[in-house]
């Protein structure tokens, strides 16, 4: 009986009979596929998972977000063109193959099966630092975990995107800061509002040079401080915060047990004590 795979995603690219399909949509049992010639099957889901020869291609590391269409209308040309520049670099390292050719040959140097995500980074920024591109490993990643947390629309310039994130009219450089401020806090002790604002500024003088980005008043900086930490806990105890930061980003999809005891669901949170299995 083939090993149990990791669980199924809409997007994830998988093989099964003979071909490789894409997973369209998770149906409570069933699973809806498309495949390389844009024919569109329902199967089963505990049928797939014990084929013969099924597997789920698409990398752990590899969960973009797909943007909606015309996610990028309305832009400025040279946002859109620069935005699908850093998309067909980021897929072909995350994926090892051009975003215009996804059942192309692998390049070796970003084959996910035998490099580690940081080694694909490092070929990446040898790869456009070689072609005459000023980029860093740091950006790299940067501009990664934006495209798999946000998809295309990420690589845009925040300054550029319409602000319905409850931080109104402020300055973009100033958000995207304390954005960052706020998720490498989730990792550390309890600091108040006024530690935050201070590295918030540090990293605007590092990144945009002294006195150039404008502050805000202590009171937008509130405001701003409670829009971008929504949800996050980011003034309340770190276990919190911890416990917050490693919840999933939405469900993980159908998994069918086949034998009893196969699957254990446990209460991770500070209070649970039990699990169950089925």
């Amino acid at each position: 009986m083939p090993s149990r795979p990791r669980l199924l995603r809409a997007g994830d690219v998988v093989r099964f009979d003979g071909r490789l399909h894409t997973v369209a949509a998770l149906e409570g049992t069933a699973v809806r596929l498309v495949d390389e010639a844009q024919s569109a099957s329902v199967v089963m889901l505990a049928h797939l998972l014990s084929s013969s020869g099924f597997k789920v291609v698409t990398p752990a590391s590899v969960r973009t977000v797909v943007p909606a269409a015309g996610a990028l209308v309305g832009l400025p040309a040279k946002a859109v063109e620069r935005a699908e520049w850093w998309q067909r670099h980021l897929v072909e390292m995350l994926t090892g193959r051009p975003l215009e050719d996804p059942q192309g040959p692998v390049r070796s140097e970003y084959d996910p099966a035998v490099r580690s995500l940081r080694q694909r980074e490092l070929a990446k920024a040898a790869e456009l630092a070689a072609a005459g591109h000023s980029t860093s490993l740091a950006l790299i990643q940067r501009m990664r975990r934006r495209f798999e947390n946000e998809g295309v629309l990420g690589l845009v310039d925040p300054r550029l995107r319409a602000a319905s994130d409850g931080t109104g009219r402020a300055d973009r450089r100033v958000v995207e800061a304390l954005r960052k401020v706020v998720e490498d806090q989730t990792g550390r002790s309890r600091v108040s509002a006024q530690v935050l604002r201070r590295r918030m500024e540090r990293l605007l003088e590092t990144e945009h040079g002294p006195g150039v980005v404008p502050l805000p008043s202590r009171t937008a900086f509130y405001r701003l401080l409670k829009a971008v930490s929504s949800g996050r806990h980011t003034l309340g105890s770190a276990r919190t915060r911890r416990s917050l930061a490693k919840q999933p980003d939405g469900m993980f999809g159908q998994l069918t047990a086949v034998r009893p005891g196969e699957v254990m669901e446990i209460d991770s949170t500070s209070s649970g004590r039990a699990g169950r299995s089925r």
